[in-house]
């Protein structure tokens, strides 16, 4: 009798302590970003890349206890990046070049830290080679050999040389070419238009360059492709009897990143 006694006091004490545990607090998973396609997640102390002059990123809040408090954490002066929380979905947008810190709690005490880092947006590439794309129902197989050939060869921008797009806003600013490795750079503005390729849907970036009041050309950046290309027609058509019969003709230069320095 006295065992079953206390086997039944064991078992209470037991049943009160595990109470006990239990109202001390609920345990929550922790606080992270969650992409708005479910894509990515951004955990504790992973980075948020941004890039200037862009719209930035939105996510979603998980983890917690859903009751979140975002606060921008920056030992500068100057404002790194902004965010609005409407409760749902949080916007961060990107305001000037640098790092700092994205803290999230809730009123549980949880929290995570996010860095932050908005990189320019300027473009650096340099030129690893030149192919061309030369078109026309009755042209020989050897005057479209010809004329890709000179395409090539006429080119004023050779392998090694460079394009560099200095942005100033959104969609313009200073580019810089470099035509070989043994010249100087020429510099001149651009403005950057944006379009899609009506066959696959991919975006193109359309630069027109103005380098002087009679030299303006424009290139069209595939960055799937790794191209920037330009419409050299009206260069080569008629310009031989038997290019009478070219419909289009593109320099093609084929480019390898150069990372850029924030």
């Amino acid at each position: 009798m006295k065992q079953n006694l206390l086997s039944a006091f064991v078992t209470f004490i037991s049943i009160l302590f595990i109470t006990s545990l239990s109202s001390c607090g609920e345990s929550y998973s922790p606080i992270t970003l969650t992409s708005k396609d479910g894509k990515t997640i951004v955990t504790n102390n992973d980075t948020v890349k941004l890039t200037k002059f862009t719209d930035g990123e939105q996510y979603n809040i998980k983890g917690g206890n859903g009751k979140y408090f975002p606060e921008i954490i920056n030992k500068k002066d100057i404002e790194i990046f902004k965010y609005s929380y409407d409760g749902n979905i949080l916007s961060i947008t990107p305001v000037n070049e640098g790092n700092c810190y994205l803290r999230i709690s809730d009123s549980e005490k949880n929290e995570s830290r996010f860095v932050v880092v908005v990189e320019k947006k300027d473009r650096h590439y340099k030129v690893e080679s030149l192919s061309s794309v030369v078109e026309g129902d009755n042209l020989t197989v050897g005057t479209q050999k010809e004329i890709s050939n000179l395409i090539i060869n006429e080119s004023t921008i050779k392998n090694g040389g460079k394009f560099e797009f200095l942005y100033t806003n959104s969609n313009n600013g200073i580019v810089k070419i470099l035509p070989s490795e043994n010249e100087q750079y020429e510099s001149g503005s651009f403005i950057e238009t944006k379009s899609y390729n009506p066959g696959n849907g991919e975006e193109i970036s359309s630069f027109k360059i103005t380098i002087s009041e009679n030299k303006i050309l424009t290139l069209y950046l595939s960055e799937e492709k790794m191209t920037l290309s330009e419409d050299v027609t009206n260069k080569y058509k008629g310009r031989e009897s038997e290019y009478n019969n070219l419909e289009k003709a593109y320099l093609i230069y084929n480019l390898s990143v150069i990372p850029s320095e924030n």
